[in-house]
């Protein structure tokens, strides 16, 4: 009950107007996840092929398997979608995701690892709601959902016990987090691994009396996830539209070493304000304070020659906070050019998948492990004599709340979202756009401009759009990942419009409005060649439109929007309607076919 209303604590802001709020730090992903919300109802209520997808970027389409649509929780919240509709069910995602992830720690570790169930839920609420499930929980729920992680971790280290039944279990479990995050599953994996080798270094008699049966068991977990996970993967990385790498230098969003020893912006003793280290806020991975740090070290030195579990925990979290560096050792926003031994690993495969700073998901694991053992090393100690509980009891306990009070979470920060246009939220749209044709949006729909797949998610996906926010290729021949679809040239023109006076920088290129954006020389001449209309721009336009088999072009009130409408009339030839809360251009007659 404690961690559900951790949870609602944590969320308290999007629950407050769950149909008037987004998350104010990632808008695209925040409506990246109410799309695979409605997708996830779609599949139950009009089964189609889960790993691709027609509804977004038409003609193209999407690989599903290739992107993170997070099906072994879109599909069993499809009750809630389909009642209250995707808004809702990124919130009940979202609180589900830290509490269900807190719940299972705290069974793994009361279960197996101490007998002080506080000690059990102090490890477990750190692990559910530390900095970086925080940071992750704006916008990432699929990131945040780790409550497989610890029945993985248990049945990878009794499977010695009962090597085929809790092979066959490692291997579901494998299945449904990789149908939840491949990242997660993937660093995990790295993290469980390296703790079991350093377990069985550290207790070499127990390594050789369990490692036949071990292996036993770790063969059938992979070949029970292996079968189960042959044609997604397949698909993923060898279906249409699979890409390769990421769209970013593999070795971005690494952590700043100081990270460690600071507080979050979104914790008690943190501040909004405060220096951001790092490219992203929905970064801050590790955000610890250094009172917690000092204690966990403590715990370590006092521990390590009674226990190999503390030896192996403490070294693996070693090996992963280092990693999270990255290439290059960044102390306090300032780069030393001292290379960090994730460079050797840059493009090794699946590695070059993965975020660095990511990897402090396994010193969160090793951190509350700490917490519960140490405080289960103090009530033994109290457990005899009343004078040495009155004296060490009081101290631990104000030491404990020091290291753990300035970490707890505040509330996620929200923003107020437009609504859904009344073309769209009352079906009106239904008499222009015949079956296999798209609405346009005007611009068209990215990750600085989401809300055209908000309208979209809104009807259960009844339409088709183009373009979109999701990982692709760059192009038919060109396997490189990006954001989005390639560019189209009317695309980019009314990405240009809509930022106006702003341009985007060259982070990403083409015509994404992602990254950061910078205010250009001169602002009349950005906006003159923004809104310039020449006679290729309508041909462009033209062949553009029946590219995206487009019905109508819609502009909702915005940003930009008188801009924007003139130039999307000078490009289509005549003057739009208002039609219950758009600008509409009905350009069937134009399109043809």
């Amino acid at each position: 009950m404690v961690f559900l209303l951790g949870a609602l604590e944590t969320t308290a802001h999007l629950w407050r107007d769950v149909s008037g709020r987004l998350l104010a730090s990632n808008h695209g992903d925040h409506t990246l996840f109410e799309w695979m919300l409605a997708r996830g109802a779609l599949l139950v209520t009009h089964p189609e092929n889960p790993f691709f997808t027609h509804r977004m970027n038409v003609p193209a389409g999407v690989n599903m398997m290739a992107n993170t649509s997070a099906l072994s929780m879109t599909i069993p919240l499809a009750p809630v979608t389909l009642i209250w509709g995707p808004v809702v069910a990124f919130a009940v995602m979202l609180t589900l995701a830290l509490w269900l992830t807190a719940l299972a720690w705290y069974y793994v570790f009361s279960r197996h690892l101490v007998e002080s169930r506080f000690g059990a839920f102090v490890g477990a609420g750190l692990c559910g709601f530390a900095p970086a499930m925080v940071a992750h929980a704006s916008g990432q729920p699929n990131l945040v959902a780790q409550f497989a992680i610890p029945f993985m971790a248990l049945a990878t280290l009794r499977l010695a016990g009962r090597p085929v039944r809790r092979g066959i279990l490692l291997g579901l479990l494998i299945t449904y987090q990789a149908f939840l995050n491949e990242e997660v599953l993937f660093l995990a994996g790295l993290a469980i691994g390296a703790f079991v080798v350093l377990y069985a270094l550290f207790d070499r008699q127990r390594a050789r009396r369990e490692v036949r049966r071990f292996l036993i068991g770790l063969g059938v977990a992979a070949l029970t996830g292996g079968v189960l996970l042959a044609y997604p993967v397949y698909w993923q990385f060898f279906g249409p539209h699979a890409y390769h790498g990421l769209p970013f230098p593999p070795g971005s969003y690494q952590l700043d070493a100081v990270a460690y020893v600071t507080y979050a912006r979104e914790s008690v003793g943190g501040r909004v304000a405060a220096p951001a280290l790092g490219q992203s806020p929905n970064e801050d991975n590790a955000s610890f304070g250094w009172p917690l740090v000092a204690l966990a070290v403590v715990v370590t030195v006092y521990l390590w020659r009674r226990s190999a579990l503390v030896r192996a925990g403490a070294v693996t979290a070693l090996i992963f906070a280092v990693l999270s560096l990255g290439p290059k050792i960044e102390i306090g926003n300032h780069h030393t050019g001292v290379p960090g031994p994730y460079r050797l690993l840059l493009y090794v495969p699946l590695v070059d998948l993965s975020v660095p700073g990511r990897y402090a998901f396994a010193v969160i694991v090793v951190l509350g492990m700490l917490l519960a053992l140490g405080i289960q090393r103090v009530l033994d100690l109290t457990s005899g004599s009343r004078r040495t509980r009155l004296h060490w009891a009081p101290l631990w306990l104000i030491v404990l709340l020091g290291a753990l009070i300035p970490v707890l979470p505040t509330p996620i920060p929200t923003v107020g979202r437009a609504p859904v246009p009344g073309f769209i939220a009352s079906g009106q749209w239904r008499g222009y756009v015949p079956e296999g044709r798209t609405i346009v949006s005007v611009p068209l729909p990215a990750y600085r401009f989401p809300d055209p797949m908000l309208w979209q998610a809104s009807t259960r996906l009844a339409y088709q759009i183009p373009r979109g926010y999701f990982l692709g290729p760059s192009g038919t021949t060109n396997r490189a990942a990006r954001f989005g679809a390639p560019p189209r040239p009317t695309a980019t023109k009314l990405y240009a419009v809509y930022l106006l006076p702003y341009q985007p920088s060259p982070y990403v290129g083409g015509d994404t409005p992602l990254g950061t954006v910078v205010k250009p020389r001169d602002p009349e001449a950005a906006r003159a060649r923004a809104t310039t209309v020449t006679a290729a721009d309508r041909r462009n336009a033209l062949a553009d439109l029946r590219y995206w088999r487009a019905a109508v072009v819609i502009l909702a009130p915005g940003r930009n929007e008188a801009l924007l409408s003139r130039t999307t009339s000078a490009l289509l030839g005549f003057q739009p309607t208002w039609v219950n809360g758009v600008w509409l251009w009905d350009v069937r007659k134009i399109v043809g076919g």
